[in-house]
């Protein structure tokens, strides 16, 4: 009976115990209940910037700065490259055209400026480059949209000219025409003017003062550089003249005073066979000095000369031009050739037959005349298409390399096949000279051009030619078809009816023609010479053109 008090006794003892960790549990569960919120706001502020994606505060300031600059210097390499390359990608491409129209030719500009400020921000730390402020950005702004503007004013000033990507962009066709509309075009003009001595006196941190004092050497420069180039002109082309034997007659004319021309250029103008073509211009000038001036100047075939001239006497084609060999006809190459096109054609089910076979120095043509098939509609012709169709076949059936069907023939009533000859045969200058096509034409500036697919002669009139254009590819004949031009002028005409200038850069084409008495000079051969060659010929035809408005002529021949 003892031990059930003292049980008694002990069992309710840990109930108070029970009572205060349960109190003391609540104050616990209270803080832990009011911190919560602190937690969760913090865990929800680190979710929202983490899931932003931009702040990166684990990120300095400092590292930030570097990563942009590499950025912008990576994309100012890459823009600078897609603009001298040829080649872009659909990205690049379509980077490249924005730029082009959003800033039309300063598109150039922005990627530098994207790798100058990108450097700038990488290598920032160092102590000798210039500290950008807040002053010098806005200056470098304000320059950059200065220089479009003024590339949009020199450009023409039209907004036309953004779409095509050039002048200022959109963005200097919409400031130039900001301004125009405000003050006008002069008023514009002085505006720009003022902007831009703003943008450099910001971005480059300097006073008007000491903007100008930096700015007078380069205006001295300039102004001690054009007068030195005034000063030394004359004498410049003296001393050419002399060294290269150059006449005066390729030094600017006066623009209307027809009354100084010098007697040199009138002896000039005679037959040289009655001087030497290497005579100097000290020698010319020193004759010119011992006769007075004429009031006129007459044009180059009526000029006359103290010294009597030498009868010129025309050479004869047989004293200088072998005569023509006939090309080695080639009936059975030609017959087979035409058997193998009928039966090409019959073949893919456009039946012809050749009707006419005219052969020339390089091709020789086939007159294919289509022939009539059945059709369910009736008897119809083979249409030519289907046969210009075919040049592929026709090719591979001749084993040649190329043919050109020519449907139809001006003229003709049949299809035209050219195919390549096995052998190609000279055309002979002297077969062409003594052509009818080429005696048919009166004109004195008459030449031989060659033989067309058909072999027949051709000749043409030069005067008729206001241009004469001479292209082709490497080894296709240019050179041989400008010596049989001057070949053909050259017999035709005496020294005293015609004077050539001969202009060759390459040294080695027309060198040959040096010491005929045709020659106004020697063959010009210095790219700086060649500009007052052309000068004088552009001054001597204005000069003509007005003797022939007084007159009333048409051509030389009139005045004559």
């Amino acid at each position: 009976m003892a031990k059930h008090p003292s049980k008694n006794r002990k069992s309710p003892a840990p109930t108070p115990s029970r009572g205060r960790a349960k109190t003391a549990e609540r104050p616990a569960t209270r803080k832990s209940g009011r911190s919560t919120p602190a937690s969760s706001r913090g865990r929800a502020s680190k979710g929202s910037s983490g899931g932003s994606g931009f702040s990166f505060p684990s990120l300095s300031l400092d590292r930030k700065l570097d990563l942009l600059g590499v950025f912008l210097a990576f994309v100012g390499l890459l823009t600078l490259l897609s603009l001298l390359s040829s080649q872009r990608s659909s990205i690049t491409g379509a980077w490249i055209n924005f730029l082009a129209r959003l800033t039309g030719w300063g598109s150039y500009l922005l990627p530098i400026l994207f790798i100058a400020v990108g450097l700038w921000l990488v290598f920032r730390s160092f102590e000798r480059l210039p500290r950008l402020s807040a002053e010098r950005m806005t200056g470098g702004l304000l320059l950059y949209l200065n220089i479009l503007a003024w590339m949009h004013l020199l450009g023409g000033g039209e907004m036309e000219l953004a779409e095509l990507g050039k002048g200022g962009g959109y963005i200097g066709g919409f400031l130039l025409r900001l301004l125009t509309s405000s003050v006008g075009l002069a008023g514009a003009f002085i505006v720009l003017l003022a902007w831009l001595i703003i943008a450099i006196v910001f971005t480059f941190d300097l006073s008007i003062p000491e903007l100008i004092r930096r700015l007078q050497p380069i205006f001295s420069s300039l102004q001690k550089r054009m007068s030195q180039a005034l000063s030394s002109r004359p004498r410049s082309s003296q001393v050419e003249t002399e060294t290269d034997e150059l006449p005066p007659d390729f030094q600017p004319l006066p623009p209307a005073a027809p009354s100084r021309s010098s007697p040199a250029r009138r002896e000039r103008a005679t037959p040289s066979a009655t001087a030497s073509p290497s005579a100097s211009p000290v020698t010319v000038e020193n004759q010119a000095a011992e006769h007075p001036a004429p009031p006129q100047v007459t044009s180059l075939p009526q000029q006359t000369s103290t010294t009597p001239a030498i009868l010129w006497e025309l050479p004869s084609l047989d004293a200088i031009l072998d005569p023509a060999t006939p090309a080695a006809q080639q009936t059975n190459v030609e017959q087979e050739r035409a058997r193998l096109i009928e039966e090409t054609l019959a073949s893919f089910g456009a039946p012809a037959h050749v009707v006419d076979i005219s052969r020339g120095p390089t091709v020789t043509r086939f007159g294919v005349e289509p022939d009539f098939i059945e059709t369910r509609s009736g008897r119809t012709r083979v249409r030519v298409s289907k046969i210009a169709s075919l040049a592929d076949d026709l090719a591979l059936a001749l084993a040649a390399p190329r043919i050109r069907i020519q449907a139809p023939v001006p003229g003709r009533a049949y299809v035209g096949i050219e195919v390549p000859n096995t052998e190609i045969s000279r055309v002979s200058m002297r077969e062409v000279l003594e052509s009818d096509a080429f005696k048919r034409i009166r004109s004195v500036l008459r030449f031989a051009l060659g033989k067309d697919v058909a072999g027949k002669p051709i000749a043409v009139d030069l005067a008729a030619m206001p241009h004469l254009l001479i292209a082709g590819t490497t080894g296709s004949g240019k050179s041989v078809c400008v010596n049989s031009i001057l070949t053909c002028l050259l017999l035709n005409n005496t020294p005293a009816q015609m004077r050539l200038i001969l202009v060759d850069p390459k040294r080695v084409e027309l060198t040959g023609y040096n010491g005929i008495p045709h020659l106004l000079a020697p063959v010009v051969v210095d790219t700086e010479r060649v500009i007052g060659a052309l000068q004088w010929l552009q001054r001597e035809m204005d000069a003509r053109y007005h003797k022939f408005s007084q007159t009333g002529a048409r051509n030389i021949q009139d005045y004559n």
